[in-house]
């Protein structure tokens, strides 16, 4: 049996796909209520709604009042859900602006209702209370990276192969679906349990000619800033691999890193330390 998900988000529709696949559960999708309705109810037994959804009255039988204007599309499509299947497990998802309507109506039902940047733990949990997930699923990492590409597969293939860790996401890899750079960086940190940063001296400066150490790349550093901000320098979730001789900015001298001087297998012993209460939490 499947998990149907109900998202209008292209990006966010996608990275829940994913974690569903990395979970081997099969998925269903649909971005509109009337769509979400017109899937027959024994091809999935739970459930993934977001609670603002686009809505045709005319196509989906959910009037404007009902749905109060497209802001509790999600909540009036798990009514129409679950007075068909009472049995069905229903998770309600929703963005930032937290509505009490809403939070009132799914304790009422027992029915999780998680924020968005909660993030991948958060609806995994809800997940494994409902007992759709069994077991504990592998963490999903990030990894922000320079001109280095064999440090870049170095660590894809240690993540993936040694670890046995779903592909690691890599932001070129992933579709724009018309956001912006900040904007793609939000919606993937909140499904990533740890980010890996790759400093490695790639760019030249003017001291270089003077036989100092080339730097890390400017993007590289942003990245490492942002995901410092986002996910909390000391929640264990942001490993730095080190590789030098590289020229760092005064303000992030002292951050604890790994070296990757003799390739990440070698440090791959350091690594899986780093890394192990993401596993076992």
């Amino acid at each position: 049996m499947a998990t149907l998900i109900v998202e209008d988000d292209q990006f966010y529709g996608r990275q829940l796909l994913e974690f569903l696949a990395d979970n081997s559960i099969d998925a269903l999708r649909a971005q509109t209520a009337e769509e979400a309705l017109k899937i027959p109810g024994d091809r999935y037994d739970a459930a993934i709604i977001d609670v603002m959804l686009p809505n045709d009255p005319n196509a989906s039988g959910i009037s404007v009042e009902e749905s109060r204007a497209g802001f509790l599309t999600g909540v009036a499509l798990a009514r129409r859900l679950l007075k068909d299947r009472p049995e069905l497990k229903i998770i309600l998802i929703t963005g930032d602006m937290w509505n009490s309507e809403s939070e009132h109506w799914s304790k009422s039902q027992g029915i999780p209702l998680i924020l968005k940047s909660e993030g991948r733990r958060a609806i995994q949990a809800a997940l494994q209370s409902l007992g759709v997930i069994k077991g504990m699923p592998r963490p999903r990492a990030f990894i922000v990276h320079g001109h280095d590409e064999a440090a870049l597969l170095q660590l894809k293939n240690y993540l993936q192969n040694t670890l046995h860790w779903p592909e690691p996401v890599v932001l070129r890899e992933q579709p724009n679906s018309g956001k912006t750079l900040i904007e793609k960086f939000e919606d993937i940190s909140g499904g990533i349990d740890c980010v890996f940063v790759l400093l490695t001296p790639d760019d030249a400066t003017v001291s270089t000619i003077a036989n100092q150490p080339r730097r890390s790349r400017q993007n590289v550093i942003f990245e490492l800033g942002f995901f410092f901000a986002q996910l909390g320098r000391l929640s264990g979730r942001i490993v730095v691999l080190y590789k030098g001789p590289n020229e760092l900015p005064s303000d992030i001298q002292g951050i604890a890193w790994i070296s990757i001087d003799d390739g990440v297998e070698a440090a791959g012993e350091e690594i899986r330390r780093e890394v192990l209460p993401l596993i076992t939490q």
